[in-house]
């Protein structure tokens, strides 16, 4: 019984679809036919054949002249002209590498880069610099923060390019 079911089930869902199919379908003989009818253009009035001739016979004899001069200043210049110093804090120059190491690590732990530069007026010294940053309003900004990390009263603004 449940085979005869199944079948009958089977074949009522295949006829409706042919019919869904063949009924709702569109109809070509039924739709309107809509022609769109595309303007011509209009003739060029200048004749592009002699144009051709004329530019060809300008090269062939060398009577046209090209200007090869850049008159765009050129990226480099731009790029020399923008000045791209970055800041960085130095908190000061060091002698003990322990110390050193110990506020590197204590500002890298806070979310500063922090880095080390040897000192150019003693050598025995190794400066520690926090940074770099974009503008000194950004070091201002954190300046207090900076300080207390260190145990420092103040430290200094230090233009660096890299």
């Amino acid at each position: 019984m449940n085979l005869d079911r199944f079948l009958g089930l089977f074949i009522s869902i295949t006829l409706l679809t042919w019919i869904m199919i063949f009924a709702l379908s569109p109809q070509p003989k039924y739709q309107k036919k809509i022609e769109i009818q595309i303007p011509k253009l209009p003739d060029p009035s200048i004749d592009i054949m002699s144009l051709k001739e004329i530019e060809f016979n300008e090269v062939k004899t060398g009577t046209k002249k090209n200007n090869l001069k850049d008159d765009l200043p050129s990226a480099k210049e731009k790029v020399e002209v923008i000045d791209f110093n970055l800041y960085v804090y130095k908190i000061g120059a060091f002698k003990s590498s322990d110390k050193i190491s110990k506020l590197i690590r204590s500002y890298n732990d806070a979310g500063f880069p922090a880095f080390t530069n040897q000192n150019k007026s003693n050598a025995k010294l190794t400066n520690v610099l926090v940074g770099p940053f974009a503008s000194k309003k950004d070091i201002l900004d954190n300046q207090d923060t900076l300080n207390k990390i260190a145990d420092i009263k103040l430290g200094e603004v230090v233009s660096w390019n890299p």
